[in-house]
């Protein structure tokens, strides 16, 4: 896997709007958190376009993303927010100029597809926080995370125990991200390759028995099979029904996977939570999980 160049002071970054819309009075803010961070800021065309609940059509919001995927002096694209819209106009985006030119692209939830094509040609991205998330925030440790990573700075985790963990160790390339996202994507030319890989997953706001299928779409599908490792982020607000389902959305993924014998971790902060610490994706790890204790480190 390549890495993209790290960042420095004064670096061009963009912000970009592939799926919704947010609010024009929260942009202020965002520009300043990144400006004091060292980074000079572009604004996609996308940034000031509604069209129903997408940043500006489909044509607007793939041309304003393929600009910035080709534009050399831009060093990372910070996609906007998720929801719902990015997987309307991956299949005409051109990567030619970017597998040349790499840079850092950053996100999560829906953004999950642009993870897995980036993935696909060999380049590192990031799930971590977008703009949407790090707005008028403090002392937001996901945050400087984020851009420490984006810096060149080391990464690595320790976490506390949960009774579902399963003990074991792994050291392999990190995937993965939203798992509407990635079911979504089996059968596509943007599936992914889970085999040997240490997988991520989060989840938010659906209804345990919908959960329950898209893990078992997963595993039917061979996406947990052969996998080196398991990591849960947040699964988060999700709902049940009357009668209830029967099952935690934790158990419903330890069920998914209790045949097999890699290492699981659950509740990693990242996914629909506060903090979310970024992941590089594509990048090896080293996942350990031991009598309690969890790590994760970044190579």
């Amino acid at each position: 896997m390549i890495t993209p160049p790290f960042l420095k002071q004064n670096d061009k970054v963009a912000i970009v709007a592939p799926a919704r819309w947010i609010e024009q009075d929260k942009y202020q803010s965002i520009i300043s958190i990144l400006e004091n961070n060292g980074f000079k800021v572009v604004r996609g065309k996308t940034t000031l376009l509604e069209h129903g609940p997408f940043a500006g059509t489909d044509a607007e919001r793939l041309s304003d993303l393929q600009q910035m995927l080709d534009n050399t002096e831009i060093k990372a694209v910070f996609c906007l927010r998720g929801g719902y819209g990015t997987i309307r106009i991956i299949d005409k985006l051109d990567f030619t100029i970017f597998k040349k030119y790499r840079k850092w692209i950053i996100g999560f939830s829906d953004i999950t597809i642009l993870h897995n094509i980036i993935n696909n040609i060999g380049i590192e991205s990031i799930h971590g926080q977008m703009p949407l998330n790090f707005a008028n925030r403090t002392n937001n440790i996901g945050f400087d995370k984020l851009i420490n990573t984006l810096k060149g700075e080391g990464l690595s985790y320790e976490l506390n125990n949960n009774l579902l963990n399963r003990d074991g160790n792994a050291r392999a390339e990190i995937i993965g991200g939203n798992v509407a996202i990635l079911c979504s994507l089996i059968g596509t030319p943007y599936d992914i390759n889970t085999e040997g890989k240490i997988l991520f997953i989060e989840e938010v706001g659906e209804y345990l028995y919908r959960f329950d299928r898209l893990m078992h779409h997963l595993k039917m599908s061979g996406k947990l099979a052969k996998l080196a490792g398991l990591i849960v982020g947040g699964l988060s607000d999700m709902q049940d029904n009357d009668p209830s389902f029967g099952q935690t959305a934790e158990e419903i993924v330890a069920n998914a996977v209790e045949e097999y014998s890699y290492p699981v971790c659950f509740n990693f902060q990242a996914g629909h939570i506060k903090e979310n610490y970024p992941l590089v994706l594509g990048r090896k790890i080293t996942l350990e999980i031991d009598n309690g204790t969890t790590t994760i480190s970044f190579e």
